[in-house]
């Protein structure tokens, strides 16, 4: 609640002693026996004053001043500290117990159920933690109790007219099993950069965490109280994830609208013809395009088997040629043409591999993306394209039925399946990415039977329902993998055509 609403909680309610928002907060500190930290940042959350910025007066990309005429910070960002979290994670012996997943999980190397059976974490097992350039004696994950994190951020409007975005920090907890580690309870916010806008250095606002993260790797000494030992509490980050812009900017790369928009492999965008848009447009086949037609330095055709994929050693080295570039325009032509903009702090952590730790978020690029994309194209709202040469548009009385009938399926759906789906036709902004999900899986293959023109345009949608059915199993083997690759690979080829 805001400050206002908490002075008016002792009129609102006059039997109860409320006591002042100070006394409140010191009560709440004390109990809780860690403090926040709180640092100064940016009226307009372009940075926040750490590390190199700690001495500046002014914010180095808006240039407003950073304090107010009485010498105090116009404003702070709060940091919530991890590690006496984490330390109190042991000193409850039962909430200890639960944290001994990770521990207990056994990789057959057959099925992958987990993020604990991914290269990534197999590789950092079997590896001397590198702390400062210098090997330690113990590995990854060597001790039973040492934990595994992920993190995620994203920007959102915390008001109706959307005109403001605030940031959190989210810190998630994989020594928890996946039944429980994504509760409320047990996700850990480490601080929320205040907005309103979008940060412009947002490793600024992670400084603070990853120099915790850094003396976590190094080992911080804590309790055990089920085994009733002090011992070396070691925590590491595995996994970053989020939508596209956001883990662009903590990667600090160009991001979907860049001429190389993509973070796993160096392929490049073109523009859509006749338009100033940002290139984002991204076809394998692309000898009909314009700008590649009579170009024989370009780039023709892309096999999706055969990607220029990006790797570790290769991202940080052009990270570093961009962010030590004798001039800004040098700086900026390497940036553009590589889609890196700079070192980010997160590299300083080894437990992380760019870009394979930063995966994509499935959600945003399946059910808000692809799912959406299909349904513009069939319904001929997509960019203001035409089906060219094809007959995959389905007459407006038809999409309407359709929309109708998803409506109408609610009464006969058991709620443990999600909400009640909307009309997909009429009511469009009702439809969340678990509506979608819904639909795509269940519904969609039975609706949109026989509803084209030429079945070929459905057996493609169904191709699709069936690779996104074996995504979504808890557990996948390393067959259906191989099948998921091949399949994925086809149908964007099929989608091209």
């Amino acid at each position: 609640m805001t400050n206002d609403t908490f002075s008016k909680l002792a009129f609102a309610f006059p039997q109860s002693t409320v006591a002042s928002w100070k006394i409140t907060k010191a009560r709440a500190e004390f109990l809780a026996t860690f403090r926040p930290v709180a640092y100064d940042c940016c009226i307009s959350s372009c940075c926040c004053f750490v590390g190199p910025n700690s001495d500046l007066t002014h914010c180095p990309y808006c240039h407003e001043p950073r304090f107010n005429s009485k010498g105090r910070a116009r404003r702070r960002f709060t940091y919530a500290p991890l590690i006496p979290r984490l330390k109190a994670f042991y000193q409850n012996k039962e909430f200890g117990h639960s944290m001994l997943y990770r521990s207990k999980h056994q990789h057959d190397g057959i099925n992958l159920q987990d993020v604990m059976d991914g290269a990534n974490y197999q590789r950092l097992r079997g590896t001397n933690v590198i702390i400062n350039g210098q090997p330690r004696p113990y590995k990854y994950f060597e001790d039973h109790r040492d934990i595994a994190l992920g993190l995620s951020t994203d920007g959102f409007c915390p008001f109706r007219k959307r005109k403001k975005t605030c940031w959190p920090i989210l810190i998630y907890n994989y020594n928890l099993s996946p039944e429980i580690r994504f509760w409320i309870r047990h996700i850990l916010c480490v601080g929320v950069v205040p907005g309103p806008y979008k940060p412009k250095d947002f490793d600024s606002f992670l400084w603070p965490l990853v120099e915790e993260l850094l003396n976590l790797a190094a080992g911080i000494k804590a309790f055990d109280l089920s085994s009733d030992e002090i011992f070396a509490l070691r925590a590491f980050l595995i996994l970053v994830f989020g939508d596209i812009p956001a883990v662009s900017m903590v990667m600090r790369m160009k991001g979907h609208n860049g001429l190389v928009p993509c973070r796993m492999c160096k392929i490049t965008a073109l523009r859509t013809p006749n338009s100033r848009s940002p290139g984002h447009y991204v076809p394998l086949h692309r000898a009909q395009h314009p700008a590649v037609k009579n170009n024989n330095t370009v780039t023709h055709v892309y096999d999706p088997a055969n990607l220029p994929l990006r790797t570790h050693a290769d991202f940080l080295d052009t990270a570093r040629a961009v962010q030590m570039a004798p001039t800004t325009a040098q700086s900026n032509i390497l940036a553009k043409n590589s889609g890196i903009k700079g070192i980010p702090i997160l590299s300083y952590l080894p437990s992380l591999f760019f870009p394979y730790s930063f995966p994509y978020d499935f959600m945003h690029l399946i059910f808000e993306n692809v799912m959406k994309n299909l349904i513009l194209l069939w319904t001929g709202e997509f960019k203001g394209l035409d089906e060219g040469t094809g007959q995959y548009h389905l007459m407006p009385k038809v999409w309407e039925a359709v929309g109708t009938a998803t409506a109408a399926s609610g009464p006969t759906i058991p709620s443990a399946f999600g909400a009640r789906p909307p009309n997909v036709c009429d009511n469009k902004m009702a439809c969340t990415a678990d509506t979608w999900s819904f639909w795509m899986l269940y519904l969609g293959p039975v609706l949109l039977s026989k509803r084209f023109q030429r079945r070929v345009y459905f057996d493609h949608f169904i191709e699709l329902v069936k690779l996104i059915h074996i995504c979504i199993q808890f557990k996948i083997s390393t067959t259906e993998i191989s099948t998921l690759r091949e399949g994925f690979q086809n149908w964007v080829l099929k989608y091209e055509q």
